[in-house]
Order: C-alpha cells, then structure tokens, then sequence
C-alpha cells in the first residue's frame, strides 16, 4: 500500500512490522483500502493506544518483547521525536518504559502516514 511508504521513519526496520500490524486491523473497516487505512488511523488518533484498539500492545510482557526484539529502533524514533520537540517525550502514564516507547512509536509512526498522505 503506497501510503504506508509515505513516512520518514521507513528507515528503522520496525516499521514493516508496523505495516504488517497496520494492514492485519484493516478488514473492520468499510470502503477500499485507502479508506479502511484513513478510519483506522482516524480512530488511532482519537483513542490512542491507552484505548486499547491495537491488541498486539495491549499486554506489557507482549509490548516487553516487542521492545527487547526493536529496542534499537524504538529507541532510535524517540530519540528522533526528542530532538524536534526540544525536549524529553514526557511518559505521563507511568507506564513500564517498553510499553511506553512502543505506544509512542506506533502512534507517531501512524500519524505521520496520515500527515503526509491524508493532509
């Protein structure tokens, strides 16, 4: 799908795995893939991970070993993310740090496809 190669972070080796987690929740939405893809990222933006929509990060020892398998990369998209806000990404849940940065990761890598191919 050509709007999920629309993103500066494709760089990092988790955002297929992010593809594939994007392309998997697709089919409970209506209309082509490009609308599918648009209410998706819609309804990401309007819940967030906290909502609980993305099952594969619902459990801290699943996103704990997402982490430990893409801890380079997570961290690597912070790091990114620090350095254009200027500034630490406050983790203002207190959520364990893996489950943090995977949260953090998934929904910045998701709403910069919708900023650059939506927008």
């Amino acid at each position: 799908m050509k709007a999920l190669d629309k993103n500066e972070y494709t760089e990092y080796d988790v955002c297929r795995v992010f593809n594939e987690i994007i392309l998997s929740h697709l089919d409970g939405y209506s209309g082509k893939k490009k609308q599918q893809l648009k209410s998706f990222l819609e309804d990401l933006q309007k819940g967030g991970y906290i909502s609980g929509m993305i099952g594969e990060f619902v459990y801290h020892i699943d996103c704990r070993a997402f982490y430990i398998r893409h801890l380079e990369d997570l961290e690597g998209i912070k790091n990114v993310l620090e350095e254009a806000f200027g500034e630490p990404v406050a983790n203002r849940y207190k959520l364990p740090h893996y489950t943090f940065l995977c949260w953090l990761c998934f929904e910045e890598y998701c709403y910069t496809i919708y900023r650059n191919y939506f927008e």
